[in-house]
């Protein structure tokens, strides 16, 4: 994944302010995009990666194969005590990651011990209840939209839909100090990238959802309303935003 096909992650890099040289540790680093866009600006990085997915692990070892700096990326649980010294990073980052701990203050707990004294943080999160797809009828699009950000997959042990607009309370609750807040708003006016990422995951989670009967939402609903997506999105008529919060503290 290209930051041009996602751009939120070398926003993550911009508010880092990782120095050229320094080391950056990504929490619930998935496939690597974040760390794989800090390599694309800081040749000389340190990055360290953990997830819980051993095969997403792989994937971003993949990754970041070609990267002149040092790599590690570990497979590792976020909702235990995280297998790094303290004031190891000069800068941590995590993206989309804290909905699914059932306690995310420990892991901002964990991201305070890892950074060195003024390392930053920069914490961000899709707010689920701000999607926004054009096309597709109105109450249908409602139910759809509201059941997605309700959801919770099967791999998940938590699951906090509208986490985004409580990010900001929970850094200010853990140890680290905040700075700012900004939104980030991803909008596209045709299906394509992180849009058809997105629209196709709505598709997938809610179909399986609907099969366990752990939604309120029904299989021909959801076939429907992706239906109606596919048929704006041919006729020029469709639009896509999401809005994540990002937010960055430092340790004092």
């Amino acid at each position: 994944m290209s930051e041009a096909d996602e751009p939120i992650h070398g926003r993550l890099v911009s508010e880092a302010q990782l120095p050229a040289n320094g080391t950056v540790v990504d929490l619930g680093c998935g496939s690597g995009p974040t760390l794989a866009a800090f390599a694309r600006r800081l040749p000389g990085a340190r990055l360290v990666g953990l997830d819980r997915s051993a095969p997403d692990a792989a994937a971003a070892r993949t990754a970041l194969s070609g990267h002149r700096g040092a790599t590690a990326v570990a497979v590792a649980d976020l909702r235990r005590p995280l297998p790094l010294r303290s004031g190891c990073a000069d800068a941590v980052v995590s993206y989309n990651v804290l909905e699914c701990l059932p306690d995310p203050l420990a892991l901002l707990a964990e991201a305070a011990r890892l950074l060195r004294p003024g390392g930053r943080a920069v914490l961000a999160h899709v707010d689920f209840d701000t999607i926004v797809v054009a096309g597709p009828e109105r109450e249908l699009d409602r139910r759809i939209c509201h059941a997605f950000t309700d959801d919770r997959q099967p791999w998940m042990d938590h699951a906090d839909g509208r986490i985004g607009r409580r990010l900001p309370g929970l850094v200010r609750l853990s140890p680290l100090v905040p700075e700012r807040v900004r939104p980030w708003v991803t909008n596209a006016t045709e299906l394509t990238g992180a849009a058809a990422r997105r629209v196709e995951g709505i598709r997938h989670a809610l179909t399986g959802a609907a099969a366990r009967g752990s939604t309120a939402v029904t299989s021909a609903e959801v076939h429907a309303w992706h239906s109606q997506v596919l048929e704006a999105a041919d006729s020029g008529r469709v639009f896509f935003a999401e809005t994540a919060m990002v937010v960055t503290a430092v340790r004092a």
